[in-house]
């Protein structure tokens, strides 16, 4: 198995009305370059979703990824999106994937989902990839930061279990040179109100946005793009 913990994988832009419209994915940091050097068969893509019970936001997500692997030249025979309609089945859909997707989203609605289907153990014998975008990235770690993004989030916990993955604890769409959230987060002050201050009690790695982490099947750790090392409320470059 390898593992790439990426920020996001550009896929799609989006027009005046704010519909996706898919696009190949561009080889920044290699990353295309790696995909393809670990997915040595293009039998089944497995999109596994953030929150299983939104299926209209499940389905707007997936239709332009999968279309843009298409356009990439990565063309699955099976394209499989995993949420509440079929996950029941999650054993079978599984087990003849030779890339997983773990969508962005909420970390402890995707972290319950996870479990659910029992990933961690599934992962232990599995010789495919596994792409985590965001919040995916940050729960295949061993630990996840679970910042607030809006203010229905201030009542979960902060700190949560991942999947053990990665020794590490990712902050997703980090800019580092900024010090900011790479998204626009109007009801909290994600960066100086929770990132800094819980970097007081374990470090973090921030990444950017077309940066990325990449664990290859002999667990060797590799590292594409600008990171950060965000550690007791201080952000310097990450040396890789």
């Amino acid at each position: 198995m390898a593992i790439i913990l990426a920020s996001s994988l550009d896929t799609h832009t989006k027009d005046e009305l704010g519909n996706k419209i898919a696009h190949p994915i561009e080889d920044e940091n290699k990353i295309l370059t790696n995909i393809k050097r670990f997915v040595k068969n293009t039998n089944r893509v497995v999109y596994i979703a953030n929150d299983p019970n939104n299926i209209e936001e499940n389905d707007i997500r997936v239709v332009p990824f999968f279309e843009s692997l298409d356009q990439t030249g990565l063309k699955f025979k099976e394209k499989i999106l995993l949420d509440k309609r079929n996950y029941k089945n999650y054993k079978e859909i599984l087990s003849g994937a030779n890339l997983l997707i773990l969508s962005g989203g909420k970390c402890l609605c995707q972290n319950k989902f996870l479990r659910k289907i029992k990933l961690k153990k599934f992962l232990k014998n599995y010789n495919g990839l596994a792409i985590g975008i965001s919040a995916g990235s940050m729960n295949l770690c061993k630990t996840v930061a679970n910042f607030p993004e809006e203010l229905i989030d201030l009542k979960e916990p902060r700190w949560l279990k991942g999947l053990n993955l990665f020794d590490g604890i990712i902050i997703p769409h980090f800019d580092g040179e900024n010090v900011k959230y790479q998204y626009e987060c109007e009801e909290v002050d994600l960066i100086h109100d929770y990132v800094l201050p819980m970097s007081n009690k374990k470090a973090f790695i921030g990444i950017p946005n077309g940066s990325y982490i990449l664990i290859d099947n002999e667990w060797k750790t590799e590292y594409y793009g600008d990171l950060y090392k965000i550690s007791k409320g201080k952000v310097e470059k990450f040396l890789k």
